[in-house]
């Protein structure tokens, strides 16, 4: 920071002395902006004592309130505060809140459920202000008791006592306002009891808001047999209020299922590490696996993990824009683990990660925080481990440090272990407090009550990640308080300085110390004196040093000053300091300090001057000779301009001139999912919203800092300072949440969101903000949404741009219905009209069934609306069809219908009784070839669900006439539903239902075939084979072929036996028979 110091007046000095002389005296004034530090005023803190022996200072919140009126308060839970009226005698706990002033005993208990039933519940010993969290500034703010005990068969020898636990959700302003606020969030109330199931559930030991405060979550480490379980359950009246959204709850045994082995952390009591050791030092015998080496990273946990001991959740942890929600698990796997979890479906939480402990029993995991600690857009993990110890070097406490691989979590992840002092419990408490130095990244602080008195570090964030030297340390011995640092509260500007303010309580003093932050500027002077021949001495000089008027110029316009002076006295105003230095002798400056505190971020600005004026009273005691004595009193004053320019990136030029564009559309997203579905437009062009059962519409916004032309990126796109987007929402719209990327930060309900400080050249952001429908109203044709860009940089193009969207009215009316049965069949003989004498007689029964919801608001409004059937009671040619038998509506008394034509018109008697089946889906019902008769429902002040029942009948003679050559028919019962109104984008849907018909067996073949077609079907026969024989007789197919011109002739001739070879006897040797040769016998011997 550089100071310009303006010419110091000159003051000239006259006496009655012969000998006229001068003194001149020129003031330096130099400034030093401290640094090195974390700007924690140690010396102005504000002290908050409660009740010995009542835990005042076990836990703490930073609360901010604006309605009624705005308050700022320390939330203090004290769990083992006294109890009041039916309470009296008890120790039930308390919750206070104490107001930001100099007054220790000024804290003010906050009235929470003073009654008590002793049939079916305890509160002695209950714990009531163990936790306790804040949403922050006009939020809810959350308090537990988890040892709340219900009890069933009091007095009895089977009486049980369940410590289940329970909280209480507060508005704003610490009472209750709303249907969400009470003591009525207790969700093992009702559970299966027992210390294996939810009996000792001890919900409320950790409880946390989720960022966007649309969920909370409870830890409850007692659940399954101390296994633990985490519960995050809504927390949006908006939402509730509308009755469409239904995101859980959701608990990772499943919040339906309550499965225990769900739960994914290893075992305690079997399933984790085992040591065996020597009695030798160090020598480790046996070690089973580490659960990495397991054959499944999320093996089921037994006993004792105590999952849900600390909590906490955040975006940009697993992916960006996604939730993610942390839980730790202290004595799981005797280390401690921390795990992961999002949401999978409608009510089970499931693990995306899980880290380890490294050390047995070091409670891995007992305390939790989540920030970015190097400004990459990935939130960082924290967590506590206050339990690890090393004895050769002497570490008692250790806290881990994640930084995010960009969401690539895996086993081989090393963080930053930052350690405390022996027997310490460095890391019990860890809490994200915000910027606090305002150097752009998260910084955090670690508790550690037993180091001494006890300590505070404060780590600052950097581009590293974290300096793990601590920038500063406080120390519980500065403000005579003991076990200083159980628990932190920070991160929130309660005094209005723009600096985050940090809150820390003690465990065994009952001590709350609240330590704000400052700027200090030191001045000092010199004082010199001329002529230097006059010699003059000067004895005891007071310079009253007055540091007043600052910013003279704005609070001339009435504008507010931003500077207050922190020692002034009480006669002083804020603005004004006042200083008594004594200068003992020339060349000795004497300096003097003056802490104020600037009420002005220097991020909404490019430049900014501070300008003081100071005024120099100098009280002077002169000896020239010792006959003279003179006493002279000198008024000087200096005129101080303190000019500071932000680092920037303007250009050349150093003008920034950014490039801001915008563009929108709306959409829509389905429940459980990421997907952006844009509106339909209509034939202007114009997106068009259909308002039914669909209660939220999403504005996708982009916006762009980009060059105008890319041939000269010099003329603008530079850096656009203090981006802010402003939307003004009408009031048929309200705002319902928003997935915004870690650069824009959305206040006061998504009106001002910020867009970047800077916003940088060739960015482009997309981000969309969810607006509940709820107010519009059926009068409503369109909405509109005002969208602003503001920059301090130069752009004097930036207009208003009007978000527009048509709307359009879809009734929340829905017709169905079902035909029974829904295949017919027809047969029997062709009967006339008068041959009728029963409906038995007409053919097949039909049950026709119309189930008509209204899930909305009575119909009261939108004129006359009426339910049609378009019944088809006969065909083109007049013959009867679907005989209408019976009508009836049930479910709404004071609904008749009407019809153009009469029902059961022949006035036939039914020898049976009619069955009506139950309703089922149907929607419209047509023939386009019959003739269809109307029925009509009015539907006045319809609300729920009613019933129309018809019953009919096939009329069997006109099918087997006209269909009984058709293998199946498919008949068309249409219904709608149509509203006599003067509002013309109302939108209706209309729904169809099919009956099949179809002959019955056998009814094809009893049909006679005219002789004429048997005849000439005959012909055609012959004719066709006639044909048929003459070409084949053409081709000579019939000729039959001679025998001996295709075959080979023989002739045999017979031999006499007397002349064969083998029987002349005169040859002595015997006949040879070769073995191929065949055996005859002519029959002759």
């Amino acid at each position: 920071m550089a100071a310009q110091v303006g010419h110091g007046d000159t003051a000239s000095l006259s006496s009655s002395s012969s000998h006229g002389w001068t003194i001149f005296i020129w003031t330096l004034l130099t400034l030093f902006n401290q640094i090195g530090g974390f700007n924690l005023d140690t010396t102005h803190t504000l002290h908050k004592l409660g009740d010995r022996g009542t835990f005042f200072g076990f836990s703490l919140a930073l609360h901010q309130q604006l309605t009624p009126e705005p308050q700022s308060w320390i939330l203090v839970g004290a769990p083992q505060a006294a109890g009041r009226g039916l309470l009296t005698g008890s120790r039930p706990g308390a919750l206070f809140k104490c107001p930001i002033t100099a007054e220790e005993y000024d804290c003010l208990r906050v009235d929470i459920d003073s009654e008590v039933s002793l049939e079916r519940e305890s509160k002695d010993n209950q714990w009531l202000g163990v936790t306790v969290k804040s949403q922050g500034i006009g939020g809810k703010v959350v308090t537990c008791a988890h040892l709340y005990e219900l009890r069933q068969r009091v007095s009895k020898q089977s009486e049980t006592r369940d410590p289940i636990g329970r909280c209480y959700v507060l508005s704003e302003d610490l009472t209750e306002r709303d249907d969400l606020d009470g003591g009525e969030w207790k969700f093992c109330e009702g559970r299966p009891q027992g210390h294996e199931q939810f009996g000792f559930c001890q919900q409320g030991l950790s409880v946390s808001f989720t960022p966007d405060n649309n969920f909370i979550l409870f830890g409850a480490p007692g659940t399954y047999n101390w296994k633990g379980e985490m519960r995050v359950q809504l927390l949006n009246q908006t939402l509730l209020d509308i009755g469409f959204y239904d995101d859980g709850p959701y608990e990772v045994a499943d919040h339906k299922q309550l499965n225990a082995q769900l739960i994914p952390v290893p075992s305690h009591s079997y399933l984790g590490l085992l040591f065996m050791a020597s009695p030798t030092e160090d020598a480790l015998l046996y070690k089973t696996l580490e659960p990495s080496t397991r054959p499944t990273a999320y093996e089921d946990v037994a006993h004792n993990s105590y999952l849900g001991f600390s909590v906490d959740s955040a975006q940009g942890i697993m992916s960006l824009g996604e939730l993610t929600f942390v839980a730790g698990a202290p004595r799981a796997n005797h280390t401690g683990a921390v795990l992961l979890l999002k949401k999978d479906n409608v009510y089970r939480l499931v693990p995306q990660h899980i880290f380890w402990g490294e050390e047995l029993a070091s409670s891995f995991g007992y305390s939790v925080a989540t920030t970015d600690l190097n400004q990459d857009g990935w939130t960082d993990l924290i967590i506590g481990a206050p339990n690890f110890f090393d004895r050769k070097a002497e570490i008692g406490g250790a806290v881990y440090v994640y930084l995010n691989p960009f969401g690539h979590w895996d086993d081989q992840a090393r963080p930053i272990r930052l350690n405390g002092t022996y027997d310490s419990m460095f890391g019990i408490t860890v809490s994200s407090i915000g910027d606090l130095d305002q150097d752009g990244y998260g910084d955090i602080a670690v508790g550690a009550p037993f180091d001494g008195d006890g300590k505070v570090f404060i780590y600052r964030g950097s581009d590293a990640g974290i300096e793990t030297k601590p920038a500063q340390v406080l120390d519980g011995l500065d403000f005579d308080v003991k076990c200083f640092g159980y628990s932190i509260s920070g991160g929130l500007d309660i005094d209005n300085n723009h600096y985050p303010d940090i809150a820390v309580g003690s465990l065994n003093d009952s001590v709350v110390l609240f330590s704000h932050s400052d700027s200090v500027v030191k001045a000092c002077f010199t004082f010199t004196a001329h002529p230097q021949h006059y010699s003059p001495h000067i004895s005891k000089p007071h310079l009253v040093f007055q540091w007043s008027d600052t910013d003279t110029e704005r609070r001339k316009l009435n504008l507010p000053h931003r500077v207050n002076f922190l020692g002034r006295s009480s006669l002083d105003p804020e603005y004004t300091q006042t200083e008594e230095v004594e200068l003992h002798r020339q060349r000795h400056p004497v300096c003097t300090t003056a802490i104020f505190q600037l009420h002005v971020s220097i991020y909404l600005s490019i430049y900014l001057s501070i300008y003081l004026s100071i005024y120099l009273s100098i009280y002077l005691s002169i000896y020239l000779s010792i006959y003279l004595s003179i006493y002279l009193s000198i008024y000087l004053s200096i005129y101080l301009s303190i000019y500071l320019s932000i680092q920037r990136c303007c250009g050349d030029d150093k003008i920034c001139q950014s490039n801001l564009k915008l563009s929108y559309q709306f959409g829509t997203r389905p429940l459980h999912s990421d997907l952006f579905i844009p509106l339909p437009k209509d034939e202007d062009n114009i997106q068009v919203f259909s308002l039914s059962n669909q209660r939220l519409m999403v504005m996708e916004i982009t916006v762009t800092n980009m060059p105008s032309d890319p041939l000269y990126p010099d003329e603008d796109g530079d850096d656009a300072h203090a981006a802010q987007l402003l939307v003004s929402l009408p009031d048929t719209l309200s705002y319902a949440g928003s997935r915004v990327p870690p650069q824009v930060t959305l206040s006061n309900r998504a009106r001002v969101c910020d867009l970047g400080n800077p916003m940088k050249r060739d960015t482009k952001l997309k981000f969309t903000i969810n607006l509940s429908t709820s107010n519009i109203t059926i009068e409503t044709t369109e909405v509109k949404a005002d969208l602003i860009l503001s920059t301090i940089s130069e752009q004097p193009d930036l207009a208003p741009i009007t978000a527009y969207a048509k709307v359009v009215i879809e009734l929340p009316l829905s017709v169905s219905g079902v035909a029974r049965p829904h295949q017919l069949f027809f047969s029997g003989t062709v009967k006339g009209e008068s041959a009728m004498t029963s409906l038995e007689d007409v053919g097949s029964p039909v049950d026709v069934e119309f189930l008509l919801a209204n899930p909305g608001q009575p119909l009261q409004t939108l004129g006359s609306a009426f339910l049609n059937i378009m019944w088809p009671y006969e065909l083109a040619n007049e013959k009867w069809l679907l005989y209408p038998a019976s009508l009836k509506f049930e479910g709404h008394p004071d609904t008749h219908c009407t019809s153009k034509g009469a029902v059961n018109p022949l006035k036939l008697p039914s020898s049976l009784p009619a069955v009506l089946q139950t309703p089922a889906i149907t929607e419209d019902c047509l023939l386009g070839s019959a003739r269809c008769v109307l029925f009509q429902c009015p539907l006045h002040s319809f609300s729920g669900q009613a019933v129309l029942k018809i019953h009919g009948r096939l009329w069997n003679s006109s099918f087997i006439e006209d269909f009984s050559t058709v293998s199946a028919l498919e008949l068309l019962i249409r219904a709608n539903i149509t509203v006599k109104s003067s509002i013309k984008h109302l939108v209706l849907r209309d729904a169809a239902v099919s009956v099949m018909i179809y002959p019955e067996p056998g009814l094809v073949d009893q049909y006679w075939i005219p002789w004429w077609i048997i005849l000439i079907a005959i012909l055609a026969g012959i004719l066709l084979l006639t044909l048929l024989v003459g070409i084949l007789w053409k081709c000579g197919f019939f000729q039959r072929a001679h025998y001996k011109d295709k075959l080979p002739q023989y002739h045999a001739v017979k031999i006499p036996r007397e002349d064969r070879p083998q029987f002349q006897t005169e040859k002595s040797s015997g006949v040879h028979k070769k073995e191929w040769s065949t055996h005859w016998s002519d029959g002759t011997s």
